[in-house]
């Protein structure tokens, strides 16, 4: 006779409310907007994403530079519509952010192209040298 009962589905997983600050913090919102979303005042959701930051999650430089990479790619998708109308505002932000990705992917600073260093170069370097060690040489008395 088969079993009468039904095996327990799984339980599903339910996200806690720091689970979900916290979510939303790396989604990209600000601290009202989670406090709105999660019905709690903005000094308990501060504290909820002090304690979590402080107790669990310590993000080293590059996974905070994804983060923020992350945030700023959300930011500049809502630009696209503006900027397409030609909202100099738009632009100007959208301007900003392009500059602030490039600074977390490592394109702040120009590098400058190694400049071909051929044997006519190091033939002229040679010479130099020889000319300025031959100055540096003590001249002997003329007997």
């Amino acid at each position: 006779m088969p079993d009468a009962t039904p095996p327990n589905p799984p339980k599903r997983r339910r996200t806690t409310v720091t689970q979900r600050v916290l979510a939303a913090l790396v989604g990209g919102a600000g601290v009202e907007e989670i406090s709105k979303a999660e019905r709690l005042t903005r000094t308990r959701t501060e504290a909820i994403l002090r304690e979590a930051l402080r107790s669990r999650w310590i993000a080293p430089a590059e996974e905070f530079a994804r983060l923020q990479i992350t945030r700023l790619e959300r930011m500049i998708a809502k630009l696209v519509d503006p900027i397409q109308e030609g909202d100099l505002e738009a632009i100007d932000r959208a301007l900003k952010i392009v500059d602030r990705l490039d600074r977390y992917h490592g394109f702040s600073k120009a590098k400058r192209l190694p400049e071909r260093y051929d044997d006519e170069d190091r033939a002229r370097l040679l010479k130099k040298i020889n000319e300025v060690a031959d100055r540096l040489q003590p001249r002997k008395p003329a007997e």
